[in-house]
């Protein structure tokens, strides 16, 4: 009985334990296209309600995120007179596997490039609990506007590039060695040698040494 009682400390102080997560950082490139409409909503401002559609790649070429689409419903305030924006949006990314994370961004600069913040704020399947953030550039490389003949409304169009240079993640309860979400070759690397063994003094199961000293 006495043993039972010293034993259940221990055990509740295992499972009190939090599991081990994934933690690393990964850079992102993502061509992308925005369709939407163009509103004058001030003498010297227009607002662009659309959404940005793309695939994300990163950089080290695997991981769960790599070749993933996103779409992200977002709105844009033109300053016309001081040629400055600020825009606002969310994303829904889904992975090549059907599990999705979430995130929110706020970019400040000017038309043609919007430089801001971009978190990771949840996910589902093995991205369940995922949090993180970056930096996050934006730059347009095409853009253009027409009118709608049958509404009159004037449609937007642009494509561009998104960058995110560090993407710092983690995901409770995943393995780090598995490189969930692509940390690149050199962390994988520097894990195996941290768990290899010192094969400088082999024992055997007892944990005494293989080789025994003469008396």
């Amino acid at each position: 009985m006495r043993g039972l009682i010293f034993a259940l400390p221990l055990t509740l102080s295992i499972l009190a334990q939090p599991l081990a997560a994934e933690v690393g950082i990964a850079k992102i490139l993502a061509p992308w296209e925005a369709n939407g409409q163009l509103f004058q909503v001030a003498v010297d401002r227009l607002q662009f309600i659309g959404t940005f559609e793309g695939i994300m790649y990163i950089e080290s070429g695997d991981g769960l995120l790599d070749a993933a689409l996103f779409t992200c419903p977002s709105t844009q305030i033109i300053h016309i007179l001081s040629n400055e924006l600020q825009g606002h949006g969310y994303c829904t990314i889904e992975s090549p596997t059907g599990d999705y994370v979430y995130a929110e961004f706020n970019c400040n600069g000017q038309p043609g490039s919007c430089k801001g913040t971009f978190t990771l704020t949840g996910g589902t399947g093995k991205l369940t609990g995922i949090t993180g953030e970056s930096a996050m550039i934006v730059r347009t490389a095409l853009s253009g506007t027409s009118i709608d003949q049958a509404s009159g409304g004037t449609v937007s169009a642009a494509k561009g590039l998104a960058i995110w240079p560090e993407m710092r993640f983690e995901v409770p309860g995943g393995n780090p060695r598995f490189g969930m979400l692509g940390t690149g070759p050199g962390n994988a690397d520097k894990t195996d040698e941290t768990q290899q063994p010192d094969e400088s003094s082999p024992s055997n199961d007892l944990g005494e040494s293989a080789n025994p000293v003469d008396p």
